[in-house]
């Protein structure tokens, strides 16, 4: 098994962390990938590639590297509920019951977002400055052409969400019942 991340630091920590364990860790771009066409039967890229400036490139890269019938499994943000205005709506009582969403066109190419962990207690984020995050935001339909144009078929898709008793239970949860947050994929090779 081989795992990759852009940054360094990470690729160090993680590999400081987890030990060996049979994995090779790798400083790589998911965009220009350093292996050999054809030598991986699978890949899986979990909440990465909508952090990629440029997604439609690494699609195809991670098709040459897979064999014959090779598949990748990966998960983004949801593009349709998450673009780059998102605003959760509450009822009177403080109850999900809506997702604002705008600018879901906007195709944004590291516009940077301002945010903090909603869900985090509030002493927690006391004095905290705000995470800046570049956003690469994609619709729905450049997502699908791209995965097509880099020769991946639909094999799995998956929007998950809180079943009725976790979303009672864990107030942080009870809008994925509205709408996804995320979306989940398995493409085969073609």
């Amino acid at each position: 098994m081989t795992a990759i991340d852009v940054a360094a630091g990470f690729v160090g920590a993680t590999a400081e962390h987890l030990g060996s364990r049979g994995i090779r860790y790798t400083v790589a771009s998911g965009m220009l990938l350093p292996f050999a066409a054809r030598v991986f039967d699978f890949a899986a890229a979990f909440m990465s590639l909508m952090d990629l400036g440029a997604p439609e490139r690494a699609l195809p890269e991670i098709a040459r590297v897979l064999r014959r019938g090779g598949f990748l499994q990966f998960s983004i943000l949801h593009p349709c509920f998450s673009p780059p205005h998102r605003r959760l709506v509450r009822d009177r009582r403080g109850a999900p019951c809506a997702i604002e969403v705008g600018r879901y066109f906007d195709r944004t190419d590291g516009e940077i977002d301002r945010w903090l962990f909603s869900a985090a207690p509030p002493e927690a984020k006391a004095g905290l400055a705000p995470f800046e995050t570049p956003l690469f935001h994609r619709t729905l339909a450049d997502w699908l052409n791209a995965i097509a144009a880099a020769r991946f078929r639909v094999e799995h898709c998956v929007e998950p969400m809180a079943d009725l008793a976790t979303a009672a239970r864990v107030r942080e949860l009870a809008d994925t019942r509205i709408a996804p947050n995320f979306l989940l994929m398995r493409r085969r090779l073609r």
